[in-house]
């Protein structure tokens, strides 16, 4: 669930408009590890669970694959597991960045909208303005809010933003973290590309490949597609 910072810091926003009870438990689908939470993208931490933990909310992280900070695993394609999740009566559900790497978007935004109760809320995004980037693939699914709220069955929109960011904000915050140590180097992302920003590093002509993707951003502002969605009832 990578993201910029200054979309963190839209989700923070808008989860503090909501009192506790309409939030927790809360469902962060493809969460990454607790490691890229609080290190790689610690801005993730500091602006939305973090805070939730000061209110005393529960959070579920959902991923593919089992790593420390993923309290469920598994396949959201997968009847059985979306049976296991919406029998868990989340109150709120974040969804981001995730779309963009998935083959059946409107069936993982149905998934999505079916685990939250009704009235229950949905925090979503999805680049809007963005490069390609394969963790593990990149469908370059880049909807304008409208268009991304059009995939979430029976739900109405709250808020409907385009939010910016600068990779040069990115990679300055990515730099204060300093650099990876020198046993992770070779699946080491360099030092202010985003996690997952294409090809690893492995060899001259991987870090060509990084540079000439991600430098011409340096001078264009990313834009990323978010939305607060109010499910209304029954889908």
């Amino acid at each position: 669930m990578g993201m910029l910072i200054s979309e963190a810091r839209w989700y923070g926003r808008w989860l503090r408009k909501f009192p506790a009870a309409d939030l927790y438990p809360q469902l962060n689908l493809g969460s990454q590890t607790l490691h890229f939470r609080t290190h790689v993208q610690p801005w993730i931490e500091r602006y939305l669970f973090a805070p939730a933990r000061q209110r005393g909310g529960a959070v579920v992280h959902t991923d593919l694959q089992p790593a420390p900070g993923v309290d469920l695993v598994g396949d959201l394609t997968d009847p059985a597991f979306h049976a296991v999740l919406k029998a868990r009566q989340f109150r709120s559900v974040v969804c981001s960045n995730l779309l963009e790497h998935v083959t059946q978007p409107k069936l993982i935004a149905r998934v999505a909208t079916e685990v939250v109760v009704p009235g229950g809320l949905l925090f979503v995004s999805v680049p809007y303005l963005f490069p390609y980037h394969a963790d593990p693939i990149d469908t370059m699914f880049r909807p304008s809010p409208e268009e991304l709220a059009n995939l979430f069955p029976g739900t109405r929109i709250v808020e409907a933003r385009i939010v910016h960011g600068w990779l040069i904000r990115y990679g300055l915050e990515r730099l204060r973290q300093g650099w990876p140590g020198k046993a992770n180097m070779p699946q080491a992302t360099p030092v202010g590309l985003p996690e997952g920003a294409g090809s690893r590093v492995r060899s001259p002509g991987d870090l060509l490949q990084v540079v000439t993707t991600w430098v011409p951003w340096l001078w264009r502002p990313f834009a990323i597609s978010c939305l607060v969605l109010r499910r209304e009832g029954c889908i």
